[in-house]
């Protein structure tokens, strides 16, 4: 395996998400005609390629669909936070996306209990959104 470190993709697609997580905001798209909305995200709505969404604010209110708990890293660059918790959490908003699940004891750890979003430092100069208890 190579050391390379495993970073987000930063383009003219995700910067807009990117500047609203370097201000405290979790940003998703929504379908301007319907409401319904997408994550991650895309150049256009997924099904409609002549659509291009637009980009609101999410609550930040999730609750947990589903996790693992890493307790042993094969990627070098995460060896020194094991173990940890990695989870994929459904948006008040109805989508679902992949994040760090972060103090949250390991006996307390369920399927469908609420969280919300907190914004983390996960590697130098990368903040993501993470979720924890309410």
């Amino acid at each position: 395996m190579h050391n390379q470190e495993i970073l987000p993709v930063y383009d003219s697609i995700s910067s807009v998400w990117f500047e609203g997580v370097k201000h405290g905001k979790l940003l998703i798209q929504r379908n301007p005609v319907t409401g319904s909305c997408q994550f991650y995200p895309r150049a256009h709505l997924v099904g409609l390629p002549e659509v291009q969404p637009e980009w609101i604010e999410a609550s930040g209110k999730a609750t947990l669909y589903t996790y693992t708990t890493v307790h042993r890293s094969v990627h070098p660059q995460f060896v020194a936070l094991a173990p940890f918790v990695i989870g994929v959490v459904t948006l008040e908003e109805g989508v679902r996306m992949t994040a760090w699940i972060v103090d949250v004891p390991q006996e307390r750890l369920a399927c469908d209990i609420p969280l919300k979003v907190v914004f983390r430092e996960v590697h130098p100069n990368l903040t993501l959104p993470c979720f924890t208890e309410v």
